[in-house]
């Protein structure tokens, strides 16, 4: 590898830095989306069990007879 970058009369490294910082930040931004959308799944099934258990029995089979 040096061998390679020997003719080079510039210096190399701010480039190398450059490349690494962009693949911190698209990998810190890939788990951020990650970590969002695990919790408004936990959020949104969250919900649904609440809403489940607050509605009657009635209702639910009514629920269940409409959307089947």
């Amino acid at each position: 590898m040096s061998t390679l970058l020997w003719p080079l009369k510039e210096n190399p490294f701010p480039g190398l830095a450059l490349a690494c910082l962009n693949l911190v930040v698209a990998l810190a931004l890939v788990g951020l989306s990650l970590l969002l959308g695990l919790g408004i799944s936990l959020l949104a099934g969250l919900r649904a069990f609440v809403d489940r258990e607050a509605v009657p029995i009635k209702r639910q089979a009514q629920r269940r007879w409409a959307t089947s």
